[in-house]
């Protein structure tokens, strides 16, 4: 287990180093693509760090945007993940100890972005080393059992303690999520590739509850939505989703398009497109935050989708444009007599 890593501290890496071959004691965890480049000396490869540090290689926005370029075609699925069992079925138990290191990856990713970590239930803060043995089967030598998340996502400060009514208001969410990642490309990679990357750090973040089921299974513009069993299974539709805090919008970019270099995972083109000019921004020094016509856009999306999920607004609706149709026949009906009798006239 690692101490905190801040943000602004992390070695940018260069791109191929996310797809390098990676080596961990006491199993071997290893990205499926291969590198052809040598990344640059003073950036840690993939090869470099441990599993636990993964997050060190995160790519920088400039670096992010060749890596966009670089990635495979879209590869979407024919079936929606139902069709073999959903998350389990496709990505294994949550959460794995892939690692092997006694401690399962909700803990891990818990003890890394939380601040204040406690690691016992006995008064006061107790460090990683006094916790050891007091923990949850899953992990006894480091439960966080409380602790503070400055969420990245809303830019809130969140208190955590572990409890069945309270652990879920921090939660820790795939930056890609699982079912996007089975439907752009991980329906056909093996089952150890799947298992990789549903408990890689370099994919997670301890985020608000709320936020991450706002997101649900959502890319920066679209989600996969419906299942073949009702024929409503499409891996592509909007509007898509983006933190609130406008101030992560760069480093989710960076951090998503990392994930999908290291794993070759295609994107539909209406994400690459809302990456890039993200991205594009954020390399020549913005903050990648939306622009007034996205933002409208965005205002409409969500207008049309509590429309369409209320049937008092419906109804209202369809009463509306009945009326508006009748007064505009009524009007027409009432300006042809002048027309004929002005055509006479000529």
């Amino acid at each position: 287990m690692l101490p905190r890593l801040h943000r602004s501290a992390r070695t940018v890496p260069a791109a191929c180093a996310l797809a390098a071959a990676l080596a961990l004691t006491p199993c071997a965890v290893w990205p499926p693509a291969a590198a052809d480049t040598a990344s640059s000396a003073d950036a840690p490869t993939a090869a470099a760090v441990s599993w636990d540090e993964r997050e060190r290689l995160v790519l920088g926005a400039a670096e992010a945007l060749d890596a966009l370029e670089a990635l495979p075609e879209d590869s979407p699925a024919a079936v929606s993940w139902g069709e073999g069992g959903s998350r389990t079925g496709w990505f294994g138990q949550a959460w794995m100890d892939v690692d092997g290191d006694g401690c399962d990856t909700r803990n891990e990713i818990l003890a890394r972005d939380l601040t204040d970590a406690d690691f016992s239930r006995e008064d006061g803060t107790q460090d990683i080393e006094a916790g050891r043995g007091q923990g949850a089967a899953v992990c006894p030598d480091a439960t966080v059992w409380f602790g503070t998340l400055h969420d990245p996502y809303t830019g809130d400060e969140i208190a955590f303690e572990r409890g069945q009514d309270t652990s879920d208001a921090v939660q820790i969410d795939h930056v890609i999520p699982l079912n996007y990642l089975y439907a752009h490309g991980a329906w056909q990679w093996n089952q150890r590739r799947r298992l990789l990357v549903a408990n890689d750090p370099l994919n997670l973040l301890a985020v608000d509850g709320a936020a991450n089921q706002e997101k649900s299974n959502c890319g920066p513009a679209t989600c996969p939505a419906g299942s073949t069993e009702t024929g409503t299974w499409t891996t592509a539709t909007g509007p898509g989703w983006w933190p609130p805090n406008t101030g992560f919008r760069c480093e989710y970019a960076q951090r998503f398009v990392s994930v999908a270099a290291a794993y070759g995972l295609g994107l539909p083109e209406a994400d690459v497109t809302a990456l890039r000019e993200v991205l594009t921004d954020c390399a020549a020094g913005g903050d990648g935050a939306p622009s007034a016509l996205e933002r409208a856009h965005r205002i409409g999306a969500d207008v049309a989708v509590a429309v369409a999920g209320n049937r008092s607004y419906l109804l209202a609706c369809a009463a509306g444009s009945l009326l508006i149709g009748a007064g505009l026949v009524a009007r027409g009906r009432a300006a042809l007599p002048r027309q004929r009798t002005s055509h006479r006239d000529r």
